[in-house]
C-alpha cells in the first residue's frame, strides 16, 4: 500500500483528474479531444508487436500479468469505453448541446469500470491474491515513475 510522498502523489493525480473534469464540463470539444487521445494512448499499444498497456502495468504488479490475452481485451475496453465517451462529447458539441450531464457521469461510469475490472479479475485469476484498485493505482505508479519501490 503506498505511503507518505507515494499516496500524496496518488492522491494528486486523482484530485487532478477530478478538477480537470470540472472544468471540462461545458467544454465538449475539449472533452472529446482529451477522450480521444486517452483513448489513442490505449488503442495503439494493441497494434502488432506492441505491448498492450494493462500489460505493461501489470508487470509492475507483484503478481505479474495475468495469463492469456485477458490485458489485451480488457486494453481494448478501456479504448472503446473512452472512444465512445470522446464520440459522445463530440456530437454533443457539434448538435450544441450541454455535455455537463455527460462530462458528470463520465468519472463515474469510469470509476464503475475500474472497480468491475477487478472484480472479474478477482474471479478470473484467483491465483494471482486479491486485486484491489490501490494495488492497480501503485503497479501504474510505479510504472510512471510515480510510486517508488519498497527498500
Amino acid at each position: 500500500m503506498p505511503r507518505g510522498r507515494s499516496l500524496f502523489r496518488l492522491l494528486l493525480l486523482a484530485g487532478a483528474s477530478l478538477a480537470l473534469t470540472v472544468l471540462l464540463a461545458g467544454n465538449p470539444l475539449a472533452a472529446a479531444l482529451g477522450n480521444a487521445a486517452v483513448a489513442l494512448r490505449f488503442g495503439l499499444t494493441l497494434l502488432p508487436g506492441r505491448e498492450p498497456l494493462i500489460a505493461h502495468y501489470s508487470r509492475f504488479d507483484w503478481a505479474g500479468p495475468p495469463e492469456g490475452g485477458y490485458t489485451w481485451w480488457l486494453t481494448l475496453a478501456w479504448a472503446l469505453l473512452l472512444g465512445s465517451f470522446a464520440l459522445a462529447h463530440g456530437a454533443a458539441g457539434l448538435a450544441g448541446l450541454e455535455d455537463a450531464p455527460l462530462a458528470l457521469a463520465e468519472p463515474v461510469v469510469c470509476a464503475l469500470f475500474f472497480c468491475a475490472e477487478h472484480a472479474l479479475r478477482n474471479r478470473r485469476f484467483p491465483q494471482l491474491g486479491r486485486a484491489t484498485p490501490l494495488r492497480t493505482l501503485r503497479a501504474i505508479g510505479l510504472a510512471h515513475g510515480l510510486v517508488r519501490h519498497a527498500a
